[in-house]
């Protein structure tokens, strides 16, 4: 695990409550990575593949209010 460089924020997904840090990559290259943890659960990955993520939920989301609002 890289060392933390500070908690982005807090989620809640599934009745679960999850802390988002940054983290300086554990094998010392210029990647940062991204955890998604708890007590009980930690997901890690590159800080690219967090955005990629992050941008198609995003997207997903808006995606879902359009169809939504044309379904009215």
């Amino acid at each position: 695990m890289g060392e933390l460089i500070r908690v982005l924020g807090q989620i809640e997904l599934g009745g679960g409550k999850f802390d988002v840090e940054l983290n300086h990559s554990p094998n010392g290259d210029e990647l940062r990575e991204i955890h998604i943890q708890n007590k009980q659960f930690r997901l890690a990955m590159p800080e690219t593949e967090f955005l990629q993520l992050s941008a198609g939920i995003l997207l997903a989301k808006k995606q879902l209010e359009i169809i939504k609002r044309k379904s009215l």
